[in-house]
């Protein structure tokens, strides 16, 4: 046997498998890719805040009209969760449904991080409903998507739902500004406060008021209100009702030393993830977690305590280093163990 012509016809057949599968590799590509350009400081251009708002109103426009074709900039591995749960673009309950927009919206921006997140009374099919969403941006483009939703809000709570507290949309003067690293502190200290059962671990101003679901709960005027976001008001006649009406009236640090909230097992991941230096605002994803177990009684709760989840999103209103307003909504109820969708081993 000729050794030589054994060879070249290996060599040969090689080549031509490898012009093959070359030619079909070109034929699967969906686009030409088109050479990097060559690298200049010139074609660097930071995503500042207003940057970052006109992102997320180009995605919520998106959203309103229906039409994922109308969404900025996606990354090709861009990961999306609607409450909690990993979906597809297009798919999940504010793509698919009628979604319309209220006066109630605020936007927390940080150029940073390159996170923006909003926080919005919406109609969901004509359903007066509330929503949380973040997105995550990197050289334009959308990398993270992250929706929380419920439905269903009562009409009592549309009064503190109509228009946002000024102190969470307004720009801080600049030399009136709180260091980010300052405020990123201040929100954590009130996730270390209801873990501890102690309010003088946060950073929390005596005029701070907390507003959930669109109830405030804290710092209502005499003779009290909501100490829960529950339509529902205290009945003054009944011990119980006397009990939460004093709560309500109570400062946000006095009410979370009463260890009335000991039934929060833990706040893990707290994702402290959009720091709004502008707006003096910082905007939270926690997960609290809660096992069915409390640290110490409830005189008007049996045990055992809650077993659930809840994941939301914690708005912070800081000066001065201390928290004066906390805006937390929607509230999505998960099941006892499950993760928020976006750490690993989060939920229990």
């Amino acid at each position: 046997m000729n050794t030589s012509r054994f060879s070249r016809s290996i060599l040969l057949a090689l080549g031509s498998s490898l012009v093959f599968v070359t030619l079909c590799g070109a034929q699967q590509l969906p686009y030409a890719p088109n050479p990097a350009p060559e690298w200049s400081p010139s074609i660097v251009k930071a995503c500042d805040r207003a940057c970052l708002v006109n992102i997320m109103d180009g995605y919520t426009n998106a959203i309103f009209k229906r039409d994922p074709s109308q969404l900025p900039t996606l990354a090709r591995d861009v990961r999306f969760t609607e409450n909690s749960a990993r979906l597809e673009i297009g798919q999940g309950m504010l793509w698919l449904s009628k979604v319309e927009p209220t006066s109630f919206k605020i936007i927390i921006a940080d150029p940073v991080y390159g996170e923006v997140a909003e926080q919005a009374r919406v109609k969901i099919n004509g359903q007066d409903s509330l929503i949380a969403v973040r997105l995550k941006v990197d050289r334009d483009q959308i990398e993270e998507i992250e929706h929380l939703y419920t439905r269903g809000v009562d009409q009592t709570a549309i009064p503190l739902l109509t228009t946002p507290r000024a102190d969470l949309v307004e720009d801080v003067p600049p030399s009136e500004r709180t260091p980010r690293d300052v405020m990123i502190w201040a929100a954590n200290s009130y996730f270390d406060a209801l873990e501890g059962d102690d309010g003088k671990i946060a950073d929390l101003a005596d005029d701070c008021v907390r507003h959930e679901n669109g109830y405030q709960t804290v710092n209502n005027p005499p003779p009290g209100g909501r100490m829960m976001p529950s339509p529902n008001l205290p009945n003054p006649n009944t011990a119980q009702g006397q009990y939460q009406l004093k709560m309500s009236m109570m400062t946000c640090s006095a009410q979370i030393s009463t260890k009335i909230l000991n039934f929060i097992t833990k706040i893990r991941p707290r994702r402290v993830l959009v720091v709004d230096e502008q707006k003096g605002v910082v905007a939270t994803f926690p997960l609290f977690v809660e096992d069915g177990t409390r640290r110490g009684q409830n005189p008007y709760e049996p045990p055992p305590a809650m077993m659930l989840n809840l994941d939301t999103m914690e708005t912070f209103g800081i000066r001065g280093g201390k928290i004066h307003e906390i805006e937390a909504f929607p509230f999505v109820i998960l099941p006892y163990g499950l993760g928020n969708g976006w750490t690993e081993g989060s939920g229990h």
